[in-house]
């Protein structure tokens, strides 16, 4: 017997993404980051994007990776990067879960951008920003540049919240060669009201 696949927002049939919750999916408001020359942003976090990204970030849940990743990658046709690269998962957090999905992310839109993927970007530290407040996360994580840095690089995160992790790609790159830094996520929170 054959299993059919089951979609990543609602675990009914119809999979990757079926009909019903790619009708619920709602495009992701614009985000300014500093230091950041632009936030390509795919989905609100909200509705089945949120078990569609948690899906692939905690659970190994890859098979709507690749209709994300397109529709993420057709918002981005008018960008030439020199590299795509990625916001790096905790090295705890990517041991556990065996991938980094921001990593699986980045090559598949370097793939459709016809751009190499590098890993320009280490952690240093072993916190995240994952339950962390607002103001903790505007701070983002510690990072330091791996290579030589290109002048036009795309930074790829699964979901941006504060920004804080796109702002604290851009201050590592920056000094490292970059004139131009641009991000692409999958899905942004929606901004905290009041």
């Amino acid at each position: 017997m054959l299993i059919g696949a089951v979609c990543g927002g609602c675990d009914g049939p119809g999979g990757p993404v079926c009909p019903t919750c790619r009708a619920q999916l709602h495009p992701g408001a614009a985000v300014e980051v500093a230091g950041v020359d632009g936030v390509r942003v795919l989905l609100a976090y909200a509705g089945p994007a949120r078990p569609l990204v948690r899906g692939l970030k905690y659970r190994n849940r890859r098979a709507a990776l690749g209709v994300l990743a397109d529709a993420l990658a057709d918002r981005l046709t008018d960008l030439r990067p020199d590299v795509v690269t990625w916001l790096p998962a905790l090295p705890a957090n990517r041991r556990a879960r065996g991938y980094d999905q921001a990593e699986l992310l980045a090559r598949r839109l370097a793939r459709r951008l016809h751009a190499p993927a590098r890993r320009l970007l280490v952690r240093r530290g072993d916190h995240g920003q994952t339950g962390l407040g607002r103001p903790d996360r505007l701070t983002g994580p510690d990072l330091r540049v791996r290579g030589r840095v290109p002048a036009d690089v795309l930074v790829v995160d699964d979901v941006v919240t504060t920004g804080g992790s796109l702002a604290a790609a851009a201050r590592a790159l920056r000094p490292a060669g970059a004139r131009r830094v641009h991000g692409a996520v999958l899905a942004a929170t929606p901004a905290p009201v009041g």
